[in-house]
């Protein structure tokens, strides 16, 4: 994964054209930069937890550039960014902050005696920062900005949301101990959204793998989509058409490959 942010932050600083190519046709020719923000080496968690992680931001690129045809995905590591979230939003078409560790409750001013509750376990307080100025730039660039889970809870809290910081067991986000953590359950969609206009239906079955969910929405969202036992699972910004979060994982590779791919087609047609 290294490897491939290196290289993707290489490309983003070569020449947007070729010595054969005219400035009237620069913008066909430099592909749309889509960055993906997450935590790519965290502290403190088991490796096969960080692979997961990889493999997850992985499967989103995949989709981005099967659907998007002319595109260049661009990894972003939260923890160490090799630049601020101002530039990065500045040096691309779109921005996707993706799942991960748990977001720091100092945040959202989770009571003390609740901060048993958060698994700080790969918490990262400048992570968090990254990541909730990247929410603030790529609104006020009005570029378009997608939420995975994590990013969710993150764009939430960037707005003056808060969470829940565990919604205990059992539950049908995620699976018992012994399981491998996943667990399959239906979102009801609202009439009219963004997503429900993706999906072409009002319910979905989604794959989930959370155990922090949002609590109080931000003033500025709006529900879009529920879980059976009532928690958010999806919102969008009423002034932000092109902004979209959910709490599921479409990238898992073991779910609904159509299901990511109809949400990343429609992402990266809210690019002007």
């Amino acid at each position: 994964m290294q490897k491939q942010t290196e290289v993707a932050e290489a490309a983003a600083s070569a020449p947007k054209t070729s010595p054969h190519t005219s400035e009237s046709k620069t913008s066909e020719y430099r592909p749309r930069r889509i960055a993906l923000s997450y935590v790519m080496d965290a502290v403190n968690v088991p490796q096969d937890y960080a692979d997961e992680l990889h493999g997850l931001a992985a499967n989103t690129g995949r989709s981005i550039v099967e659907v998007g045809g002319h595109v260049q995905p661009w990894f972003i590591d939260a923890l160490r960014p090799a630049c601020s979230a101002r530039d990065v939003v500045a040096r691309s078409d779109a921005v996707v902050i993706l799942g991960g560790a748990d977001v720091h409750p100092g945040l959202y001013e989770l009571a003390r005696e609740c901060w048993r509750d958060v698994d700080l376990a790969g918490v990262s307080a400048s992570a968090d920062d990254f990541e909730i100025a990247l929410v603030h730039e790529t609104l006020a660039a009005r570029k378009p900005l997608l939420g995975i889970c994590r990013g969710l809870q993150i764009i939430n809290v960037a707005l003056g949301g808060t969470l829940i910081p565990d919604i205990g067991r059992p539950t049908i986000h995620k699976s018992e101990p012994e399981g491998d953590g996943w667990a399959d359950h239906s979102v009801s969609l609202a009439a009219g959204s963004a997503i429900e206009s993706i999906y072409g239906t009002r319910q979905i079955t989604v794959r989930s793998a959370h155990h922090q969910a949002v609590d109080a929405l931000a003033d500025e969202l709006v529900t879009v989509a529920t879980a059976p036992d009532g928690l958010i699972e999806a919102a969008e910004h009423p002034e932000h058409p092109a902004m979209l979060a959910v709490q599921w994982h479409p990238e898992d590779l073991y779910g609904d490959k159509t299901h990511l791919d109809a949400l990343m087609s429609w992402f990266l047609r809210q690019i002007p």
